[in-house]
């Protein structure tokens, strides 16, 4: 049997009172994670999820992590609700894969309105096939 549900919907005080019921877990694939930055597989919705800063640094694990969700076929979900900064650079790679996508796909981008800012400056908000999702601070 798998067990779903979403971990940000509930408390760590939750999550710990089921957590001897759940002896196994599904680890999402990481392509980066430090102190300032953890670059994730997301499965549900399918893509990728962002935490924390991103700069140019991290080009190279952001490009790696767009081109295996992108390599999947179906929407790709890049789930920037928790990244509290990103640069020109790490916003136009993620626009570029976005434009590289079949006709057919669709890309959502999650993120709060001082990230989709930077988002609609670089013309995504008119992109075909490209979704901008302004979610608010939590």
């Amino acid at each position: 049997m798998l067990c779903q549900y979403d971990r940000e919907g509930f408390d760590p005080v939750t999550l710990a009172t089921v957590s001897a019921f759940h002896n196994r877990s599904v680890a999402a694939a990481t392509y980066y994670a430090d102190a300032m930055l953890r670059i994730c597989r997301q499965y549900a919705p399918p893509g990728i999820r962002l935490a924390g800063e991103i700069d140019y640094q991290h080009a190279e694990p952001l490009a790696l992590a767009l081109t295996e969700a992108i390599r999947f076929d179906g929407d790709v979900t890049v789930n920037m609700t928790a990244l509290a900064f990103i640069d020109g650079s790490c916003a136009r790679m993620i626009v570029d894969a976005a434009r590289g996508l079949a006709a057919d796909r669709t890309v959502v981008l999650q993120c709060h309105p001082g990230i989709a800012a930077t988002f609609v400056l670089l013309g995504a908000g008119d992109m075909a096939g490209v979704s901008l999702v302004s979610e608010h601070d939590r």
